[in-house]
């Protein structure tokens, strides 16, 4: 079990899904230069499936990737701010990928890539490439 936005519960399946983080120094950018950030990094996530599998994946608005109203996944985006200038971001990411079975406090709310779309999703290629897309992201956004 991991945390998730306002201390709630995250459970997940530690060997067939997706949870890691990414510290990010920012070389103390402007505040404005995250704005939208954790939508935006949802949004690489939701073209990942895309590219790689060819499905089609929702963001409830502000950090869930959803398929049919159940939670696939969710973007968890923290920063140290001093002043108007941002020191760290650190991003949590958790997808559901490989899952089958869910806790029974949140099987009718969540789901998996692999109980949706019949997909074994490779993780490491996952990883891979939507930690090349949000390099190139950030490289643009926070120059």
């Amino acid at each position: 079990m991991e945390f998730g936005t306002h201390g709630r519960k995250w459970y997940t399946d530690e060997t067939g899904n997706i949870a890691f983080s990414i510290y990010i120094d920012t070389k103390q950018c402007n505040v404005k230069k995250i704005e939208g950030l954790t939508i935006e990094i949802a949004e690489i996530a939701i073209s990942v499936f895309k590219q790689l599998y060819n499905i089609e994946l929702k963001i409830k608005f502000p950090n869930d990737i959803v398929y049919k109203d159940k939670k696939i996944g969710g973007i968890l985006t923290q920063t140290k701010v001093n002043s108007s200038k941002v020191k760290y971001i650190v991003i949590g990411i958790g997808i559901n990928t490989n899952q089958e079975k869910f806790h029974k406090e949140i099987e009718k709310i969540a789901s998996s890539i692999k109980k949706e779309f019949q997909i074994k999703v490779e993780r490491n290629k996952f990883i891979e490439e939507f930690c090349n897309l949000l390099d190139k992201h950030l490289k643009e956004r926070l120059k």
